[in-house]
């Protein structure tokens, strides 16, 4: 009773809303279609930055050439590759390895200076075999006075060749109170000893020379004229001013030539001359070639009583 009455109350107190009929399918009513509004777009939310970090590190590909096309487009670039590493590969071999570089040099054609002098010369002993300049070790060879000519060869991988062309000395010539060696030149050298078959000069009012300098040309060519015209000549000549080249023959006669002019009539007068003075017995003081005519003077005899 009071569940009903309550509800009857509630029912009193509230009005009723009336019911919507529903629409008949299929019956004359017209139904609205509600237009949709577009949705405004969202705006868009800002990106949230995030910290990165790049790890430079080498990238090992263990297939680089996964087709023959790759491998056909980089064959280029890995020819020139393996080319650069040969390429300095061999620069650090020629510049670092003992094998490029000239121990003792080799010395062709020395027979009067020592090969341990040529080698001091050169300079080349411990260089690199591609630092080294043929020219330049061609003309510090060639300020020793006793080469003519010198020629120099570099041949891999570490062997520097010295072909040399020495002078011939023919004289000992004392001038100065110093002793040299000449050559068929005139051109002085330090001595070494005496001279196979040669000739001493001694210039009695010449002046020293330096190494590789022309001695007295005047004297000088006095001697070689007498030695080409008379190859028997004595071994020991002097050289004077007023007399010229003089000599002492094997009779004891002391012989003047002057100068190298005519030198060839003055050895023919002279043989004629001593030929006739051995005749005659005559005892000569000296025979003087060098005037043109040849002139002589006898030895005063005391006559014992």
């Amino acid at each position: 009773m009071s569940i009903r009455r309550q509800a009857n109350k509630q029912e009193t107190t509230s009005p009723r809303r009336p019911r919507r009929k529903r629409p008949v399918v299929g019956a004359t009513s017209r139904v609205r279609v509600l237009s949709v509004e577009p949705r405004a777009p969202e705006p868009k939310r800002p990106a949230q930055k995030r910290a990165t970090f790049d790890i430079a590190a080498p990238r090992l590909v263990l297939n680089p050439w996964r087709t023959q096309r790759d491998w056909k487009a980089s064959r280029p670039k890995f020819a020139a590759a393996v080319l650069f590493v040969v390429f300095v590969g061999a620069l650090y071999a020629a510049f670092n390895l003992d094998l490029f570089f000239i121990g003792e040099p080799v010395v062709i054609g020395n027979k009067i200076v020592p090969r341990q002098e040529i080698a001091q010369v050169s300079g080349m002993r411990g260089w690199n075999i591609f630092f080294v300049e043929p020219q330049a070790v061609e003309n510090a060879v060639r300020t020793l006075p006793e080469f003519k000519d010198v020629q120099v060869y570099v041949t891999l991988p570490n062997t520097l060749e010295i072909y040399t062309t020495e002078r011939k000395p023919i004289f000992v010539w004392e001038v100065a109170g110093k002793n040299y060696w000449i050559d068929e030149d005139g051109i002085a050298m330090r001595p070494r000893g005496m001279v196979q078959n040669g000739w001493l000069v001694r210039d009695a009012e010449g002046k020293s020379v330096k190494y590789g300098e022309r001695i007295n040309p005047d004297a000088f060519n006095a001697a070689v004229s007498l030695i080409n015209v008379w190859q028997d000549a004595p071994r020991y000549f002097e050289w004077t001013k007023e007399h010229g080249l003089t000599l002492r023959d094997e009779h004891g006669w002391l012989i003047y030539f002057g100068s190298a002019s005519q030198m060839q009539d003055k050895v023919t007068a002279l043989r004629i001359v001593a030929t006739q003075l051995l005749k005659d017995k005559r005892a000569v003081a000296f025979i003087d070639l060098g005037s043109g005519l040849p002139y002589y003077q006898e030895i005063a005899v005391k006559q014992t009583k």
